[in-house]
């Protein structure tokens, strides 16, 4: 296929405007067991009754840091590919590089669910080279989420925690998986694609290509080729958030033919022990306008808002 971005952009502003879905529907937990108290002998007659005294509690272990899955690896006879072999491949059977460096914005229109809590509702994407985002979902039930960038500012408003604007981090991510052409561009100059060996993922054996990323501040990831057809299997990075970083696995399957290119119809995203699917209905390359990409007013008013940076003092 071609771009990180196309389809790699669709999960990536899920795992960023879905945390707040994640957090109303958490993954079920058991309840702790408290250990039963042994028994405690019967006093002797008259003797003073002791005091009852509960032993403070241990303090909890820090929590393990959150870190990518990690896949076993599978035989191959033959030489490993290299990272451009596997992109150019991957191009090729999507449509081609003619195709794809004609492709200058795309609107999409599908549906987004969460099945383990019954929740299911639109979702309205629109893109613009070289890295302009808007995205809407909507669920009844739960309400509306948005999530933008115009090149220069990232945002999103969510039921949870309302307008907030992204810090250096999330931006840096956004600007790595927004850019249109950044296989073919990856391609072009692989330098920053490492192929790490052929993995088992998702039950089918893929080659994983690590990404170094030239965007500064951004996480490293990993794109999964599947090795019988050429074709992204999924992705794993670590998505910056108003959390920190969490760990994301994606999965892209189903792929059809939208023009002259392929795009994969069903997009699994597996976060903060959820799993999100995204479908697409339709896609358009034509009619996104600039205005798509414009600031909220509530956003606006809020960076407009922000502090001005405290001025020299005055020289005596």
């Amino acid at each position: 296929m071609t771009k990180r971005t196309t389809f790699s952009f669709f999960p990536i502003a899920l795992a960023c405007t879905t945390i707040a879905l994640a957090q109303v529907v958490p993954a079920p937990t058991a309840p702790a067991k408290r250990p039963a108290a042994a028994p405690s002998a019967p006093a002797a007659p008259g003797a003073p009754i002791a005091p009852s005294i509960t032993p403070p509690a241990a303090p909890a272990a820090a929590p393990a840091p959150a870190t990518l899955p990690k896949f076993a690896a599978v035989a191959f006879e033959g030489a490993k590919p290299s990272a451009q072999e596997l992109l150019a491949r991957h191009i090729a059977v999507t449509g081609g590089e003619k195709a794809w460096q004609a492709k200058t914005m795309i609107s999409s229109k599908g549906a987004i669910e969460i099945p383990a809590a019954g929740l299911k509702g639109a979702m309205d994407m629109q893109a613009m080279a070289p890295d302009s985002i808007a995205m809407v979902m909507d669920i009844p039930g739960m309400g509306q989420s948005r999530t933008g960038f115009d090149g220069t500012t990232g945002w999103s408003i969510d039921p949870m925690r309302g307008p907030s604007i992204m810090d250096a981090k999330q931006i840096a991510d956004l600007k790595r998986d927004g850019n249109f052409r950044r296989d073919l561009e990856l391609m072009h100059n692989a330098g920053n694609a490492e192929v790490l060996g052929l993995v088992e993922f998702e039950t089918r054996p893929c080659w994983q290509v690590k990404i170094a990323t030239s965007v500064p501040g951004a996480t490293p990831s990993n794109n999964f080729y599947d090795k019988e057809t050429g074709l992204m299997a999924g992705m794993t990075m670590m998505a910056a958030t108003p959390m920190g970083e969490i760990p994301v696995t994606l999965l892209t399957a189903e792929y059809k033919d939208f023009g002259d290119v392929k795009l994969p119809v069903r997009t699994t995203t597996k976060v903060m022990g959820q799993m999100q699917v995204m479908t697409i209905d339709s896609v358009t390359w034509e009619g996104v306008s600039a205005k798509a990409f414009e600031l909220p007013p509530e956003i606006a008013a809020m960076k407009n808002a922000a502090p001005a940076a405290p001025a020299a003092p005055a020289a005596k």
